[in-house]
């Protein structure tokens, strides 16, 4: 421990979990202010499914561009370049208000968010001991479900003082203020930029040709992409399925989702110490994939006689492993990456994670839907988690690359 604290990344982890955290809370916002915020962009609330989609799609192009970006002026000055954008689109939104403006507010985001993963690699990877990695990365990626938590957290009481236009401009305050923060940051955490690189269009294919010439790489990054699968595809429709198929009130269902988001930040971190200690890192990501096939069938078998401790059980173990999955994948990527590609590697394998994202929901909804509703749905999304951990599982050696 003292060889973190007297390194880099005391400053740059906190950092990095600020800028992300901040990001992601933006980009949560959409789903917290759906319903007050349809009528005036004149759509509907299921609306949502679609600017969600956008942002990730950006975010796929942005995280393929990062590594020349990053390369050329630094993982601060992206950030804060991504932090602005975040801002922007906020205010945008809040003050225009039609679902054209919230369309390319999404845009805007989902291009920001591409950027800060990549960046944070890149930062977190050159300045973190090899064996701390795991848990490093790990304690990064806990800014997704902070994000969440603080859109939950700040939003709705912000809305019933004002209005959900004033709500979403008032948090623009906190990444355009946290961009100013980090400028001091800059010299020391950006001194690998080279101001002379060239940024090219052929930079997007760079990112894939690193993931697809390696087969340690590739292997993981179609496992990414069936994780971020299945866990958009449950956390989508979870509050829907109790409050719809089993008639919960959305107090109770609420609660669910809150459960899953705030487990997984310990999870995150639990994953972390673990790996490389007691297992590796790719074992352990194989394990977690058979854990979240338990956890899924499990709520495929709910009915509304179970006690809460029960629900509160499954929602813990949902959230641990659908939702805790990324921290260690990404530690992987940055330690199996080639010299000084780690930037690239990220971005490319954020590409399978985002193409997971944006897939996961809709075809979940059309197994439903199509497929024989929600218990067909969640075994054939379980049955997946199952194979890639027993994928996993079988390639472990690839590991040791």
């Amino acid at each position: 421990m003292r060889e973190l604290l007297k390194s880099k990344v005391a400053v740059a982890l906190p950092t990095m979990l600020g800028i992300q955290s901040f990001g992601m809370m933006c980009g949560y916002a959409s789903a917290v202010v759906a319903v007050q915020a349809s009528a005036d962009l004149g759509v509907e609330a299921t609306s949502i499914g679609l600017f969600t989609a956008v942002m990730y799609i950006l975010g796929m192009v942005s995280g393929l561009a990062s590594g020349g970006l990053l390369s050329r002026y630094g993982a601060i000055r992206i950030c804060q370049v991504a932090l602005l954008a975040c801002a922007g689109a906020m205010v945008m939104v809040g003050t225009i208000a039609t679902w054209q403006a919230a369309l390319l507010a999404a845009a805007l985001i989902g291009f920001a968010l591409g950027t800060v993963n990549p960046a944070g690699s890149r930062v977190l990877a050159r300045h973190s001991p090899p064996r701390w990695l795991p848990l490093i990365f790990s304690v990064k990626q806990t800014s997704t479900p902070i994000g969440g938590m603080l859109a939950g957290l700040l939003l709705p009481p912000l809305m019933a003082l004002y209005d959900w236009r004033l709500a979403v401009i008032a948090i623009a305050a906190i990444p355009f203020l946290t961009m100013l923060a980090v400028q001091p940051l800059r010299a020391g955490l950006d001194d690998d930029r080279d101001p002379s690189f060239r940024v090219t269009w052929s930079g997007l294919a760079d990112s894939l040709r690193v993931v697809f010439e390696s087969r340690s790489l590739l292997i993981l990054a179609v496992a990414g992409g069936l994780y971020t699968f299945v866990q958009m595809g449950i956390l989508t429709y979870i509050v829907v399925f109790l409050e719809q198929e089993h008639g919960l009130g959305n107090a109770v269902a609420g609660g669910v989702f809150a459960i899953i988001h705030a487990t997984a930040i310990p999870g995150r971190i639990f994953w972390g110490l673990i790996a490389g200690r007691r297992l590796t890192a790719w074992i352990l990501l194989g394990l977690i994939g058979i854990l979240m096939a338990a956890s899924i069938i499990a709520v495929a078998a709910f009915t509304p006689a179970w006690p809460f401790w029960l629900v509160a059980l499954v929602a813990t173990l949902l959230g641990v492993s659908t939702n805790g999955v990324l921290g260690l994948w990404f530690s992987e990527f940055a330690r199996l990456a080639p010299p000084g590609k780690v930037a690239d590697a990220a971005g490319g394998g954020q590409f399978f994670l985002y193409l997971g994202i944006t897939t996961g929901p809709p075809i979940f909804g059309a197994i439903v839907v199509h497929g024989g509703g929600y218990a067909n749905a969640f075994h054939v999304i379980a049955g997946l988690a199952l194979v890639t951990g027993i994928l996993l599982l079988f390639t472990w050696r690839r590991g040791r690359a």
